[in-house]
């Protein structure tokens, strides 16, 4: 069973359709009262605010435009000092870090340093320095001869 109710205007709605008109009515009322209108100037008075001509506003653009430009020069010089001093700590660091590399190098077999060739000092040094990394060599035990059972020189054997 509906509600049926009138509008203004006289005609029948539901109690529904009449929810949603007022909802309506209620926005277009904030929406008008929200508005902000700025007063008319007479035709015969003069505004009180200073209107400035076009050569006035392009200097004061020019101003701000200069302003700007000091500051962008002074944060990239700033910049250009601060990047360069990174790059020389860069390098202080691959340099320590390669001559750490080639004293760990020198004992490793010659695959495994063409592949750490592929790396930067940097990164070469933490995979040596690395316990989980270590490579050692084991010695096998010599093999009995078969001629010879005692006198005979134990053969000895690195494995990497």
């Amino acid at each position: 069973m509906q509600s049926i109710c009138t509008n203004k205007t006289g005609e029948r709605l539901t109690l529904a359709e009449k929810r949603i008109n007022d909802r309506r009515n209620k926005q277009e009322t904030t929406e008008q009262e929200t508005e902000v209108k700025e007063p008319e100037q007479s035709p015969g008075t003069k505004s009180t605010e200073k209107t400035l001509t076009q050569s006035e506003v392009n200097k004061l653009l020019a101003d701000e435009r200069r302003k700007h430009d000091a500051k962008y020069n002074e944060l990239k010089s700033e910049y250009s000092t601060f990047k360069s001093s990174i790059e020389a700590k860069e390098q202080a660091a691959n340099e320590a870090a390669a001559e750490k590399v080639e004293a760990l190098r020198k004992d490793l077999p010659e695959p495994l340093i063409k592949l750490l060739d592929n790396l930067s000092p940097v990164a070469q040094l933490e995979w040596l320095s690395d316990p989980a990394n270590v490579i050692t060599k084991k010695e096998i035990p010599p093999l009995p001869s078969s001629r010879e059972t005692h006198g005979g020189q134990p053969k000895t054997i690195n494995i990497v």
